[in-house]
C-alpha cells in the first residue's frame, strides 16, 4: 500500500515559480557586469551535478520506470499524474538554471577582473570535461532510454534497474557529498574577492532568497512523493525518495553559510577601514 502525495498542485506551481525567482538576482549580477569574477567553477560543478543527478532520477520515475510493468509503487504515481509532472518540472528547471549559471561562469571573462577582464578561467575545460563525463551516465542514458526503448524487454528492465541501483546506492551519496564540498570551493573565492565589490559578481540576494527557497522546497518533498505505507523512515527512504530532499537540504545549507562568510567578512573589512585611520593619526 503506498502513502499517496498529498500537496496541492497549486503550491507546486508556487515553488516552481519561486525556483525561478531565486535565480534572478545571479542571473542579473552576470547581465549587468559582464563578468563572472568571484564564482568557483568548482562550486556551480558540483552544484550544476546535483541538479544533474536530481532531474536524471526524476526523469527515470516519471517517464522510464512507468514504462516497464508493473510500474513503481514509489515516487511517482502509476500512471503519472499531473503532480508528478509537476516534480519533473521542478528538477528540470533547477537544472536549466544551473546550466545556465554553468554557461555564464565558463564563458565569461572571470579570472584577474582588474588587470585581465578579457580572461576566461583556467579551469573552464576541466569542469566541462568533468560534468560531460558525468552527463553521459546519469541524464543521458535515461532520455536515450525514452527516446529508442529497448524491444526486449527483459533486457530493458535489467538496464534500468543496474541505472537505478548504481545511482541510488553509490552515486547519488557521492552528489550529497559533493553539494556540500561546494562550499569551500566558493568559500576561498569570497575571502579573494568579497561580494559588493567590483571584483566580484556573486550575488547576496540571490544566496539569501536561494536558501530560503530551497529549504521550503527541501521540507515540502515529504509530502510530494508516493513512498510506500509501513515502509521505514531509514535508508530504504533516503534510497527511494529521501535524497531529494537531503540534496535540496545540503544546498540550502551551503547557500546560507556563503551568505553567513560574506556578511562576516565585509563586516571585518568594514571594520578594518574605519580603525585604520585613526592608527595612522596617533602616529
Amino acid at each position: 500500500m503506498a502513502a499517496s502525495a498529498s500537496l496541492p498542485n497549486w503550491i507546486r506551481i508556487l515553488l516552481l515559480v519561486l525556483s525561478l525567482i531565486s535565480f534572478l538576482p545571479q542571473l542579473r549580477e552576470f547581465w549587468l557586469r559582464r563578468n563572472a569574477c568571484g564564482i568557483s567553477p568548482y562550486y556551480v560543478l558540483f552544484q550544476l551535478i546535483g541538479a544533474t543527478e536530481l532531474f536524471a532520477l526524476a526523469f527515470y520515475y516519471v517517464v522510464n520506470s512507468v514504462q516497464t510493468p508493473p510500474g513503481p509503487d514509489f515516487f511517482t504515481h502509476n500512471p503519472p499524474q499531473l503532480g508528478d509532472y509537476l516534480n519533473l518540472a521542478q528538477m528540470a528547471l533547477a537544472w536549466a538554471l544551473w546550466l545556465i549559471v554553468f554557461a555564464a561562469v565558463l564563458l565569461l571573462p572571470s579570472e584577474s577582473c582588474d588587470r585581465a577582464p578579457a580572461v576566461r578561467n583556467s579551469t573552464a575545460p576541466t569542469v566541462l570535461s568533468i560534468y560531460l563525463a558525468f552527463l553521459l551516465i546519469s541524464l543521458v542514458p535515461v532520455v536515450v532510454d525514452a527516446a529508442w526503448p529497448s524491444q526486449d524487454a527483459s533486457s530493458h528492465e535489467w538496464a534500468m534497474a543496474l541505472f537505478h541501483g548504481i545511482h541510488t546506492m553509490l552515486i547519488n551519496p557521492i552528489v550529497t557529498i559533493l553539494i556540500l564540498a561546494s562550499f569551500f570551493s566558493q568559500r576561498t573565492e569570497i575571502l579573494q574577492h568579497p561580494p559588493g565589490t567590483t571584483s566580484s559578481s556573486l550575488s547576496l540576494v540571490g544566496l539569501a532568497v536561494q536558501a530560503v527557497v530551497f529549504a521550503v522546497l527541501a521540507l515540502a518533498w515529504a509530502w510530494r512523493f508516493v513512498f510506500p505505507g509501513g515502509a521505514s523512515i531509514g535508508m530504504t527512504w533516503y534510497q527511494l525518495v529521501g535524497f531529494v530532499a537531503v540534496d535540496h537540504i545540503a544546498f540550502a545549507l551551503v547557500q546560507a553559510a556563503l551568505l553567513a562568510v560574506a556578511v562576516l567578512h565585509r563586516g571585518q573589512r568594514f571594520t578594518g577601514g574605519e580603525t585604520e585611520p585613526l592608527l595612522d593619526n596617533r602616529n
